[in-house]
């Protein structure tokens, strides 16, 4: 009975060192993989009805992709202004904006300790509600008139 329980805790810590000794080798893999490359784009809250596809800059091939015969994309000119950044500092933390002739876009919102951040958003403005218990603090974007405002409660 002891042979038989010696061998089943040797078989135990064999198969949890070579567990861990290939996860170690797997987990930089995945996370290059599945994790560092994922684009997030933070939402607009838009006052146009609709945008078209040429709104967007075309991205030019890296050097990788390049063969000699190919051409490099041309790139577009901006013909409206640069969007501003606005950043609020209320009580409880701070909400970054980007106004542009397009909108409003949340850039982040940085709630201090004890505060959390929860953010509304329709058609032309988003509110980012910076609360503790049951005050706090909302900080509106209005995207049609490119201005930012606080109110406390």
């Amino acid at each position: 009975m002891r042979r038989a329980l010696r061998y089943a805790a040797i078989w135990c810590g064999a198969t949890a060192v070579a567990v861990s000794v290939s996860w170690f080798g797997v987990r930089g893999v995945l996370r290059d993989e599945f994790v560092d490359d994922v684009a997030v784009e933070p939402f607009l809250a838009q006052t146009v009805a609709a945008r078209n596809s040429t709104d967007h800059p075309v991205p030019e091939p890296s050097a990788r992709d390049r063969t000699p015969a190919a051409t490099p994309a041309p790139r577009r000119t901006q013909d409206a202004p640069s969007p501003s950044l606005k950043v609020v500092k209320v009580r409880g933390g701070e909400v970054a904006f980007t106004l542009g002739s397009d909108g409003c876009r949340l850039v982040s919102a940085t709630p201090v300790g004890g505060y959390t951040a929860k953010v509304a958003r329709a058609d032309g403005w988003i509110r980012v509600d910076l609360v503790r218990g049951e005050h706090g603090t909302g900080v509106f974007c209005i995207g049609h008139e490119r201005r930012t405002d606080t109110w406390e409660y």
